[in-house]
């Protein structure tokens, strides 16, 4: 029952963490391009049955953001673009969140994906944990991750 509270909490806490970023990067919601990384539910599956980006997807398509999603495990999904490359869908990203704990996305390298985004300030926000934060922050993101309210309020660089 808690973990289902917490789930479904989520999407809607990266929502806000996400509009926050985008504020603090002095970019307006509608019309800000949102790299989703992460469709499945769980890290290193193709399994999207409850998956909180979608919800979350939603809240921001609502709010006239652009949001392009990869999953390098999800290939398609109903009424869901799915792009096969992660740079496709960072290419100018005012905002990338991390959704899922994939390994590929333990990797990402923050100044590859600031050159990627074309973003003096570009936002990330971490859903997982997996970034480090100090890395990206140095690199000038907006950082903002979940429980991370030590690095959540960090000076812009």
């Amino acid at each position: 029952m808690l973990a289902r509270t917490i789930n479904d909490f989520m999407p809607a806490h990266m929502f806000r963490l996400t509009v926050d970023a985008l504020g603090r990067a002095g970019v307006p919601v509608k019309g800000a391009k949102v790299a989703l990384l992460g469709w499945a539910f769980l890290a290193h599956s193709d399994d999207t049955r409850n998956t909180p980006s979608e919800p979350y997807r939603d809240m921001l398509i609502r709010e006239g953001a652009i949001v392009k999603v990869h999953d390098p495990y999800v290939a398609e999904y109903p009424e869901v673009p799915i792009v096969p490359f992660v740079e496709e869908a960072i290419e100018g990203a005012d905002a990338i969140a991390i959704f899922t704990g994939h390994h590929q996305y333990r990797t990402l390298r923050a100044p590859v994906l600031k050159q990627l985004s074309g973003k003096m300030h570009p936002a990330i926000i971490d859903g997982r944990n997996i970034v480090d934060p100090d890395a990206f922050i140095r690199e000038g993101f907006v950082y903002k991750g979940i429980g991370r309210g030590d690095k959540n309020t960090h000076q812009i660089i």
